[in-house]
C-alpha cells in the first residue's frame, strides 16, 4: 500500500504482544486496514511501551486520514522515544499539512543541530513562519471585509457581473444559463435573459456607457448583445468564449477563446452609432422660444378723454323749489353717463 512499516525484529514485551504486532503487519499488507489497526492496539494494550507498534499505528492512521488518532499515537510514541528525530520530523510535517502550525513548530524545534533531520526541519520551519505571516494578514483583511461587505444575492455558479447606469446589477449564472438582474437595493431578483434569448453557459460580461450588455456564451460559442431594453441578438461567434472586456474609446470588445488559446477583438462601431442615434431621438432639446401673450386693449371714446374710472365734474342747472334758498352746487356724474 506504499507505506513502510517497522519490521518486528525489535518488538519487545510479552510474546502475545509480539505475535499480535506481526499479525498487524500481515493484515495491513493484505489491505485489511481496520483489522490491522485493531491488532496493533491490542499489542499496545499488552505492552504500553511497545514503541514500534505505536509507530506503525501512527503511520497507518495518518495514511487513512484519521488525523486525531494519528496525533495521539505520535504523541505517545515520542514520549517513549523523544530522541527519535525522524519520527519527530515526520510528526511535525504531518501537523504542518493539517494546519497545526504552532504545534508543528513545537516539535520541529526539538530537533538538535547535530541531527541529520535538522536541515529538513529548518526548511519546514521557514515555510511555517511564512505561512503564519500570511494567515495573520488574511485574518486582518477578513476582519476589515466583514465590516464592509454584505451578500447582495445568491446566484448558482455565478460568473460574470456588470452594473448599469441605474446601479442595477446583472450576474451570469453559468449552471442555469441565465442572466439574473438584481435591483439597486438588492431586494429584487428577476431573470433578465435565458436560453430563449441566446444564453447558454454565460461566463464573461461587459457593459458600455449606453447600457448595452455583451455576454460570452461558453457553451453556445457566441457573444450575445443586449440593449438596455432587453432586446438581444448574436453579435459574433467564438470558440469557447470565456472572458470579455470592452474598450469603448477604440469601439472594440476583446474576447478570450479557450479552444483556440487566443484573444480576439471585435469592432462595435456600428453598435455605438446605433446607440448614439437612439439616444438623440429619446432626448428632446429644451425650447428657448417664448410664446407671445395676447394683450387686451380697452378703447376710450374720443369725445371723452377722461380715463375710465375717473369721474368728470359738470355743473347742474337744477335748483330747489324755493329760489330764495336755492343753491347751485356741483354733483358727481360719471362720464358717458345718462346726462351726456
Amino acid at each position: 500500500m506504499g507505506l513502510s512499516l517497522i519490521s518486528p525484529a525489535f518488538a519487545a514485551g510479552e510474546e502475545d504482544a509480539t505475535v499480535l504486532y506481526n499479525k498487524g503487519i500481515d493484515l495491513y499488507e493484505q489491505d485489511k486496514v481496520e483489522q490491522s489497526i485493531a491488532t496493533f492496539k491490542k499489542a499496545i494494550a499488552l505492552n504500553p511501551e511497545f514503541y514500534e507498534a505505536y509507530y506503525n499505528l501512527a503511520r497507518i492512521q495518518e495514511a487513512e486520514g484519521k488525523t486525531q488518532d494519528a496525533i495521539e499515537s505520535y504523541e505517545k510514541l515520542l514520549k517513549i522515544a523523544p530522541e527519535d528525530y525522524e519520527s519527530t520530523y515526520q510528526f511535525g510535517e504531518f501537523l504542518y499539512k493539517k494546519g497545526y502550525l504552532s504545534k508543528s513548530l513545537s516539535y520541529l524545534n526539538k530537533i538538535p543541530a547535530n541531527s541529520e533531520f535538522k536541515t529538513k526541519s529548518d526548511t519546514l520551519i521557514a515555510k511555517i513562519k511564512k505561512r503564519q505571516v500570511e494567515l495573520a494578514e488574511e485574518s486582518k483583511i477578513k476582519a476589515e471585509q466583514s465590516l464592509k461587505s454584505t451578500t447582495v444575492g445568491n446566484i448558482p455558479a455565478p460568473s460574470g457581473l456588470v452594473i448599469n447606469s441605474k446601479s442595477e446589477m446583472f450576474v451570469a449564472s453559468f449552471s442555469e444559463s441565465k442572466i439574473i438582474k438584481i435591483s439597486k437595493d438588492g431586494m429584487t431578483k428577476t431573470v433578465f435573459a435565458d436560453k430563449t434569448k441566446n444564453i447558454d453557459g454565460p461566463i464573461g460580461l461587459a457593459i458600455d456607457s449606453f447600457d448595452n450588455i455583451y455576454v460570452a456564451n461558453y457553451n453556445k460559442g457566441t457573444v450575445t448583445l443586449f440593449d438596455k431594453d432587453g432586446n438581444s441578438r448574436v453579435l459574433m461567434y467564438a470558440k469557447k468564449p470565456y472572458c470579455i472586456n470592452l474598450d469603448e474609446n477604440k469601439k472594440k470588445i476583446y474576447v478570450t477563446e479557450q479552444q483556440n488559446n487566443s484573444v480576439i477583438s471585435y469592432d462595435i462601431t456600428d453598435v455605438i452609432k446605433e446607440s448614439e442615434a437612439k439616444t438623440k431621438l429619446e432626448v428632446k432639446p429644451a425650447s428657448n422660444i417664448v410664446e407671445p401673450v395676447e394683450k387686451k386693449v380697452i378703447s376710450v371714446p374720443i369725445k371723452d378723454k377722461t380715463p375710465l374710472g375717473v369721474p368728470s365734474i359738470q355743473e347742474s342747472t337744477f335748483t330747489r323749489g324755493d329760489p330764495a334758498s336755492s343753491i347751485t352746487a356741483p354733483i358727481m356724474i360719471p362720464s358717458n353717463g345718462m346726462f351726456d
